[in-house]
């Protein structure tokens, strides 16, 4: 047996050597000596869309696969006092209350508290952090994204991302996102990142 054909050299003079300008993934060791890392696929992501604009954001819906309506956006009145979500039932899962310093609160998952705390922005303004059940996140934008992470590591697991059109906001979360309960925390943070008003 040549090793050298098994590890996928080309060799002219030998016909049965394997040819690595094909499309053909390599395979693991056949004496598991080496470490053999298959090449990992990117998560599948499941689109919400915040759209229905009236005029803006503060006043839209939220639909997800199947355009299936999830949430329903209202915010009281041009001065913006308080902005509530509504599921597809018309119960209320968050407000925002627009004072001076806003305040957020989600039910059953985040108390009442200011929205430059739940979201608060790094030393450095190139990351925002988020609670959501017990665990830490953080925001970070990435070219036109802005995509969460679990804080404390190194970037590596994506649970969720964020990017805008003309005439929508674009929310994607991967299924560990969806079974972790972050969708309304999601939601929430995607809204108060693209409202464009001070949450700071």
């Amino acid at each position: 047996m040549n090793p050298y054909a098994q590890g996928g050299w080309k060799n002219s003079a030998n016909p049965n050597a394997l040819d690595w300008s094909s499309n053909v993934p390599p395979r693991p060791s056949l004496l598991g000596a080496l470490p053999f890392f298959s090449p990992a696929s990117p998560p599948t992501l499941l689109s919400f869309t915040f759209a229905s604009f009236n005029p803006s954001i503060l006043n839209s819906t939220v639909t997800g696969p199947q355009s299936r309506l999830y949430f329903r956006i209202t915010t009281d009145s041009p001065t913006a006092p308080c902005t509530a979500f509504f599921d597809a039932t018309g119960n209320a899962v968050a407000i925002i209350e627009w004072r001076d310093q806003p305040v957020v609160e989600i039910r059953g998952i985040l108390s009442k508290r200011r929205t430059s705390q739940w979201l608060a922005l790094s030393q450095n303004g190139s990351r925002r952090k988020m609670e959501a059940l017990g665990k830490q996140f953080v925001w970070v934008p990435n070219g036109d994204l802005i995509c969460l992470y679990a804080a404390g590591v190194n970037h590596s697991q994506l649970y969720a991302q964020v990017s805008r059109d003309n005439n929508s906001v674009i929310l994607e979360l991967t299924a560990e996102a969806i079974q972790l309960g972050l969708l309304e925390s999601c939601v929430v943070a995607a809204f108060l990142l693209q409202c464009g008003k001070n949450i700071d």
